[in-house]
């Protein structure tokens, strides 16, 4: 949770790689999303300026790459690469994924899934999958997918530590 003018704010960290803008869409939506859940804030952040600091001091993550040779943006996978150290600081963690692509592969968003499993965070949705230009569709989806991504770091926020 962060101080966020005088209020408790769940902080959701939007980790993404775009070249052409439509991942960026993507991200965007999604960080609307989270906006619209009272108590919680999106910080949106291209992955090649994030820092594993960011990883560490957010409640929860997003993950965003286009599909590059069926398999994230290598500058995504260069980030999970630099956080490896710090897994057990990230464990646990409400997190999503999501992919644009030329194509209706799914590879992108299965190798981002499998980082997620890799770094023991909790995956709280299905992810979301968009070809070409990102449809209204897609966007709501994202938009729906940060919504769930909100709602859960928000619930942990609540339940009582033991």
């Amino acid at each position: 949770m962060h101080d966020v003018g005088g209020f408790e704010m769940v902080e959701v960290l939007v980790l993404y790689y775009s070249r052409s803008g439509r991942t960026e869409a993507l991200a965007n939506s999604l960080a609307e999303g989270v906006e619209s859940v009272e108590g919680a804030s999106a910080k949106v952040k291209r992955v090649d300026y994030a820092t594993v600091s960011d990883f560490i001091s957010c409640d929860a993550v997003a993950f965003g790459s286009p599909n590059y040779f069926s398999y994230m943006a290598g500058l995504m996978k260069d980030f999970f690469d630099k956080a490896l150290s710090i897994r057990e600081k990230v464990a646990g963690k409400p997190s999503a994924a999501f992919t644009s692509g030329g194509g209706a592969s799914n590879s992108a968003l299965l190798s981002l899934e499998r980082m997620i499993s890799s770094f023991r965070l909790e995956k709280v949705a299905d992810g979301v999958v968009s070809q070409g230009e990102p449809s209204e569709e897609n966007l709501r989806a994202c938009k729906k997918l940060g919504e769930a991504l909100a709602k859960k770091v928000l619930e942990r926020a609540e339940m009582p530590k033991d």
